[in-house]
């Protein structure tokens, strides 16, 4: 397995960042904000989160004014050979 594909898994394996990618399997794109009323955590704690995500391009964002919106990189990681929907279902 190469370095990229297991920072990817130690991204996944927190349970947060977890729920978060379940949270997106459901859906094509989702909303910073829909995203955090979803969780009990501060804005700064989501963030961080987001960002490691986005690090690893398991999440993709895209800006519309003060708007971020999320979704699942699913062709990076497919062609990483990870099925995410499987990986989320464990």
């Amino acid at each position: 397995m190469n370095q990229q594909a297991l920072k990817i898994f130690r991204a996944l394996s927190n349970k947060t960042r977890g729920e978060i990618i379940k949270k997106l399997l459901d859906q094509k794109e989702i909303s910073c904000q829909q995203l955090s009323e979803k969780f009990s955590l501060s804005q700064p704690t989501l963030s961080h989160h987001f960002n490691k995500l986005i690090d690893t391009n398991i999440l993709k964002v895209r800006k519309n004014g003060a708007m971020h919106y999320y979704s699942i990189n699913k062709k990076h990681l497919k062609n990483l050979g990870i099925d995410i929907d499987q990986a989320a279902k464990s």
